[in-house]
């Protein structure tokens, strides 16, 4: 099964970076990240992230979101 991915643009300290993120289909809808953030309305001005382009398929090893890394490593231990 491919993972559902989104390319995010978040607010740093000093510039703007692009990450990817695991997108979480299992709760409302696949609207969120798995870190959260909104997928949807997202928008910079206000928020400080949005979503750059459409979802896509791909695997969990393309991830650089370092939240989303972290949750689904977290996950990984629980076995």
């Amino acid at each position: 099964m491919k993972a559902t991915l989104q390319k995010m643009v978040y607010r740093g300290y000093e510039e703007d970076f692009e990450c990817i993120c695991l997108v979480d289909n299992s709760t409302q809808g696949g609207e969120f990240t798995f870190c959260g953030s909104a997928i949807p309305d997202s928008r910079m001005d206000i928020e400080g992230f949005e979503a750059v382009g459409g979802e896509f398929k791909g695997s969990v090893k393309e991830v650089t979101c370092p939240n989303c890394r972290n949750r689904i490593q977290y996950i990984k231990q629980l076995r």
